[in-house]
Formats: structure tokens, sequence, C-alpha cells
């Protein structure tokens, strides 16, 4: 690599990466905000925070690279044409194509990049995330760390905490009602309350305890209401959450599997929900295949627009910019299919926009050095 490659790259990377750094924030927040309400948040840790942050990340890449890389040319080449360095770089004999070359074969590598994460890295990192949030977070529940003045559901039993001591974690207006074989639930209020262990099993040792039998199912008369001096209740284990795994996590392997699976019950069976299962397991394998080549498709746009942008400023940048992506996306989506079709169209529809893209792109850097 050259001098004059490493120098463009050099202007086109340290954008790029800020604008990696602001968008990735901005996706990882608004990831943790869909799944909020899955999160037993009581439980988690700021370890917690930042690991499912960084299992976040390869979920973005095929939605954040292309964009910032994009961004990155056109404030690299417009810095370029407003310090005249383009017209020293041509004056000094070197074409607009070659000064192009550099960054068009970071774009390619970046594509392929983004296209093993997605199909690599990505699945795992879901898998990681669901295991956190069904098995790991879960486990990590105790009874003494409910937040009081709500009921709760934990394991078996209803819970009620009135107050919580953060210095001892004694526990005061507890009640508790815990379901009985015959179909009742037995009623524990307690004044205070602690958690203890032994033997390896949690134990709530509760004193000052009122108490109600549980009623049988179809008995209609009331109950008397007891008086303890204290009770022993032994604490049911916490139940991990069942994920069932869904296509986000398998790789392109794997849904080729899948997909031969759906295609033969479609066929066998002709049922609406395999074929709605079906019609969105080809859009992710499109996805997969098309998204990833954003990178060199934008890429090869950005940089002869970049390059030509004379001393337009930062507002012809942001407004080429903006502009590409949103023409892009809205190809995009335009070629997204709404209805069954067999995976080659679907996939060959997908890459509308990339085609579209390319052509634009080498069209525009075969005339890049005309005046």
């Amino acid at each position: 690599m050259g001098i004059l490659d490493r120098y463009v790259l050099r202007q086109v990377l340290a954008p790029c990466l800020l604008a990696v750094v602001l968008v990735a924030v901005l996706g990882v927040a608004n990831e943790l905000q869909e799944r909020v309400k899955l999160l037993p948040v009581a439980q988690m840790t700021f370890s917690d925070v930042a690991r499912m942050s960084l299992l976040f990340l390869p979920t973005l890449v095929s939605y954040v690279v292309p964009a910032t890389y994009m961004f990155g040319i056109l404030l690299a080449f417009g810095r370029f044409a407003q310090n005249d360095e383009i017209i020293a770089m041509k004056a000094a004999g070197i074409p607009l194509k070659r000064i192009l070359l550099p960054v068009m074969v970071v774009g390619a590598l970046l594509s392929g990049a983004c296209f093993v994460i997605q199909d690599q890295v990505q699945p795992w990192a879901i898998g990681r995330i669901y295991h956190l949030i069904f098995n790991e977070l879960p486990l990590r529940a105790t009874l003494d760390a409910l937040p009081p003045g709500v009921m709760h559901e934990f394991a078996d039993w209803r819970v009620y905490l009135g107050e919580r001591d953060p210095a001892t974690r004694a526990l005061k207006d507890v009640v508790v009602l815990e379901p009985q074989e015959d179909g009742g639930a037995a009623t524990y209020y307690a004044e205070k309350a602690r958690l203890t262990r032994e033997d390896g099993r949690a134990w709530l040792e509760m004193t000052n305890v009122h108490f109600v039998p549980g009623r049988p199912a179809g008995q209609a008369e009331r109950l008397p209401v007891g008086r303890l001096g204290s009770a022993r209740l032994a604490v049911p284990a916490v139940r991990t959450m069942r994920h069932v795994r869904n296509h986000h996590e398998f790789g392109f392997g794997e849904l080729l599997g899948t997909h031969e699976e759906l295609t033969q019950q479609v066929a066998a069976t002709g049922a609406e929900p395999s074929k709605r299962e079906l019609r969105k397991l080809r859009q992710e394998m499109a996805d997969r295949m098309t998204l990833p080549f954003a990178c060199l498709a934008v890429c090869l746009v950005a940089a002869p627009l970049g390059a030509r942008a004379k001393r337009s400023g930062r507002s012809f940048t942001f407004a080429a910019g903006f502009t590409i992506i949103l023409v892009y996306y809205l190809f995009l989506m335009l070629s997204e299919t709404k209805s069954l079709h067999p995976l080659w169209m679907v996939v060959a529809r997908a890459w509308v926009p990339n085609l579209a893209f390319l052509a634009a792109g080498m069209g525009l850097v075969w005339r890049v050095d005309r005046v």
C-alpha cells in the first residue's frame, strides 16, 4: 500500500470511526429499550448492561457500517476539495480513479467482513443475549431483592413486600400466597421476615405471622384466620424461561436446512401459518445475502460524488449522504416481497438496490476524471 493510499484511508477512517461509535450507541440503546420488558432490572449489574451492549453490536453491523463508511468518504473527500488537495493530486498527474481505488477496495473488504459477521458472529451473539435474559438473570433472583410495594410472581408464589431495610435486608409487612395441592392457596402475613440459607436451600423465616389455610376448590365457606408466633417456609426454586430459537439465531447453513423443511411442510399441508413462516424465512435469507454488500454499493456512489464536490462544504456532504441512504432504503423497502415467492425471486428482488447502486457507481467512477 502506497503513501497516497494510506493518507486517503486515514482521512476516511477517522470520521467513519467517530460516526460508528455515535450510531452504535444509539442503536444499542434502542435495542435495550425494546427488550426492557424482558429484563429483570433488579438482578442486572453494570457488567450485564455492558455485556449486552457488546453483544448487540454484531446485530447492527450490516446497517451501521455502510452508512458510516459512506459518510466518512464524503467528509474526507469534501475536506480534500475544500483544501485544494484534489487539485494538487491531479496536478501531480494522479487521476481521480487512482485516488478512489483504496476506498473502493476497503469497501469490498468491509462488505465481506459484514457478511461473515452477520452469518457467524450475529447468531452467536443473539443466542448469548437470550441466554442472559432467559437463563442467567432469572437464576439470580432472590426474594429479598424484589422491589417493595408491588405484588410479584416468584416461582410458584405470589409475594408482596411492604418494606426492605437496605442495610440488613430485613423484610417488613410480607404477604405470601403459597399454592396447595388441592387447588387452594395458603396465605401468610408476617410483620417481619428474613431470608436465610441452609444446606444449599433458601428459607423464609417469618415472625408474628397471620395464617389463612388454603380453601379447596369448590368449598364456599370462609376459613378461620390463625395466628402463629413464627413460620419457616422453603423458598421455591426459580424456573428459567424456555426460549425458542428464531431465524436470527441461525447461521446460513441452518437457514437452508430450515427452508427445506418448511418448503416440504407447505407443499404437504398448504397451511397459512407455515406459508407466513416460510415467507419470513426467505426474506431473512435474502437480507443475509444482500445487506452486507450495501457497503460496497453505497461507497461506489459516494466516492466519485465526494471527489467532485468542489468547494460545496459540509452541507453538500450531509445532503448527499442522507439522499444516498434514503434512496437505498426506499429501494430496499419497495423490493421486499409481501407474499410467498420462490427463494430465487426474493433474493433477486432484494438485490435490486445493490445492483442499481453498483451500476450507478461504476458509471460515476468511469466519468469521474471528465471535466
